[in-house]
């Protein structure tokens, strides 16, 4: 079946018809207790500070935007709503695209809306003469949890579509052996074969010449190389999270 966007749009709008109202009612939910949690400063006469309160909303929003994640699929796995979503007239890919936009995308403008909101309420409330400090927006903090947590929901995403059951921590745990594999797997080679200069462009311990590469242009500058190895994180997990949900639905 060929890819048509207008049946994504439609998948989009049923997303949103059966989880809209749960992901609005629980961003409301934390961000309200958030807001209390910033305000209640003032109770003891103290300053409430506006940029606390997006830390701790935007800290809720990337954490709750993982569990959300890890549950997208959980549909697939009950008999009794699962065969709704098989029979659906549209390609796997279409499926799991609108999905995928749906916890990220839709997510995120829903969550940063009531966040803004939330945060425009208090910076009213500070010009009415409360103790309330700090600017509505931030936009670079916002910017920065959207990069985080659009790497963090197609790992996520990728455990929903593996895992049926408790998607949420054996992707962590997936995670964290995965990391200390590779914790593990760069100390034997730093060990064994002698990398204690990697760090700094000097291989000469393996008699390679890397220094003037065009390979260690790339990665000499730490943040090209953090978008660098997030990318291909990116791009795998969602490769690998689009053939694991296509094996769920055969």
């Amino acid at each position: 079946m060929k890819f048509n966007f207008k049946r994504l749009g439609l998948l989009l709008k049923r997303h949103f018809l059966v989880s809209g109202r749960k992901y609005l009612t629980g961003i409301a939910i934390g961000t309200g207790v958030i807001v209390m949690i910033t305000v209640a400063t003032l109770l003891f006469g103290g300053t409430a500070q506006i940029s606390q309160f997006n830390q701790y909303a935007l800290f809720a929003y990337f954490i709750g935007g993982l569990i959300v994640s890890s549950m997208a699929f959980t549909e697939i796995n009950k008999p009794e709503t699962g065969y709704q979503m098989m029979t659906l007239p549209a390609s796997s890919l279409e499926k799991f695209v609108s999905t995928w936009l749906f916890t990220s995308i839709i997510y995120t403008i829903l969550a940063f809306v009531v966040i803004t909101l939330a945060a425009t309420l208090l910076y009213l409330f500070g010009q009415l003469g409360l103790s309330i400090r700090g600017d509505a927006f931030n936009l670079h903090e916002m910017g920065d949890a959207f990069k985080q947590y659009f790497v963090g929901n197609i790992i996520f995403l990728a455990g929903a579509a593996a895992f049926k059951r408790n998607a949420f921590f054996k992707t962590m745990l997936s995670f964290v052996v995965v990391f200390a594999f590779l914790v593990i797997y760069s100390l034997v080679l730093v060990k064994v074969f002698g990398f204690t200069d990697l760090a700094s462009g000097n291989s000469s311990g393996m008699g390679f010449a890397l220094n003037g590469s065009s390979f260690n242009g790339m990665f000499s500058n730490s943040e090209r190389a953090s978008v660098i190895a997030k990318t291909f994180l990116a791009v795998f997990f969602l490769v690998l999270g689009f053939f694991k949900f296509k094996e769920r639905e055969l």
